[in-house]
C-alpha cells in the first residue's frame, strides 16, 4: 500500500530539507510527497526549485500557490494533487522515523489513528503526548487534543466526502476536522503503535497567534458545532474547554483591553447554551476581577481551569 504525504509550506526551507531527509530514509519507497508552497518569498521558492533539481525524484511533487492562502487551503490542494488513496499530513517542522510509512501499511475504511507520538518542545526535550483509551470525541469537545493531525491516516475518498479541511477557520482547523470526522464516521479505528512521529511544539506566542484570532476561531467553531451537530447536554457542557483556551491566551496577553475578545466569546458560549447563566456570570466575574488586578494571574488561571476546563 502506498501513501501520499502532504506538507503545507511557507518560508521554511530548512524544515523541508529535514522532512526530505526523513522520507528518503524510509525503509520502503511506497510513498509520494506533495509539497504545497503557500507563496513563499522569491528566494525561498528558488531555493526549493534548485534543491529538488538536485534531488530529483518521481516520488516528489512541488506545487506553488500563486497567492497567499492558509495551511488548510494548502492541505486541501495537496489532497487534490495526491495520487494515492491513503493520506497523511506532515508539517515541515515535525520528524518521522524510518519506519513511519511502513507502519501505516494497514487497511483504512474512513481513517486510522496511530496515537503513540512524542512531543518535542523548543529545547528538544522529548515527552509522550496526551492519550485517551476511549471517549475520543469527548476529549476533543473539551479542547483536550489527544492526537495531532499527523497521527491520522486518511482514506482520501472519506476525507473528500466530509469536506476536507474547513478553510474558513483561521486556527483549530485540524481540531475541527477531528471532531467532524469522529461524529460522522462509523468506520474508524485507533491503533496503539510504537512511537514513530515526533511533534514539535512551541510556547504560546501572542504575536504569532493574537488573542482576537484565537477567540475568533473559537467563536466560529462553537457556532459551527451548534448549527451542524446535535450534541447532547453532556457533550455541550464539555465545550467550555474552548472558553478556557481563550482565557489562556488572554492571560498571556500584555494588553488587558484584549478582554473584549474574551467577553465576546463568553457571551456566545452562553447564547448558544454551552454554559448556564450562572456559569456565564461566574466567568464574567473572574474576568473583571483579573482586569482590575484584584486576583493574580495564577489564581485567574486556576479558577478558570477548575470550572471550565
Amino acid at each position: 500500500m502506498s501513501i501520499s504525504v502532504i506538507t503545507p509550506h511557507y518560508n521554511d526551507f530548512e524544515g523541508i530539507k529535514q522532512t526530505h531527509n526523513c522520507l528518503v530514509k524510509q525503509n520502503t519507497d511506497q510513498w509520494e510527497w506533495v509539497i504545497v508552497d503557500d507563496c513563499s518569498d522569491p528566494f525561498t521558492k528558488e531555493s526549493l526549485k534548485e534543491y529538488f533539481k538536485q534531488h530529483n525524484s518521481s516520488n516528489i511533487k512541488l506545487v506553488f500557490n500563486d497567492k497567499k492562502t492558509t495551511g488548510s487551503v494548502c492541505r486541501n490542494i495537496g489532497v487534490d494533487h495526491a495520487n494515492y488513496n491513503h493520506l497523511v499530513f506532515l508539517d515541515s517542522d515535525d520528524i518521522i522515523s524510518e519506519d513511519f510509512v511502513s507502519n501505516r501499511n494497514v487497511e483504512v475504511e474512513d481513517f486510522v489513528v496511530f496515537r503513540n507520538t512524542n512531543i518535542l518542545d523548543e529545547k528538544g526535550n522529548n515527552k509522550p503526548s496526551p492519550t485517551a483509551s476511549s471517549n475520543y470525541l469527548d476529549h476533543f469537545l473539551q479542547a483536550k487534543f489527544i492526537w495531532p493531525i499527523t497521527s491520522v491516516l486518511w482514506n482520501k475518498e472519506y476525507l473528500i466526502k466530509i469536506g476536507k479541511f474547513n478553510s474558513d477557520l483561521k486556527r483549530l482547523q485540524d481540531i475541527e476536522l477531528s471532531i467532524r470526522a469522529l461524529i460522522l464516521s462509523e468506520n474508524y479505528k485507533v491503533i496503539d503503535n510504537k512511537v514513530d512521529f515526533f511533534y514539535c511544539v512551541s510556547p504560546i506566542d501572542i504575536k504569532k497567534r493574537p488573542i482576537d484570532v484565537i477567540c475568533g476561531a473559537v467563536d466560529y467553531l462553537i457556532n459551527y458545532m451548534h448549527d451542524n451537530f446535535k450534541l447532547d447536554k453532556r457533550q455541550r457542557d464539555l465545550v467550555t474547554g474552548y472558553y478556557f483556551l481563550c482565557v489562556r491566551y488572554f492571560n498571556r496577553s500584555e494588553n488587558k483591553t484584549d478582554i473584549v475578545h474574551v467577553q465576546h466569546s463568553l457571551k456566545l458560549f452562553y447564547k448558544k447554551k454551552y454554559m448556564s447563566y450562572f456559569s456565564y456570570l461566574r466567568a464574567l466575574t473572574f474576568l473583571k476581577l483579573y482586569k482590575s488586578n484584584i486576583i493574580s494571574s495564577d489564581l485567574f488561571i486556576r479558577l478558570n481551569r477548575y470550572f471550565y476546563k
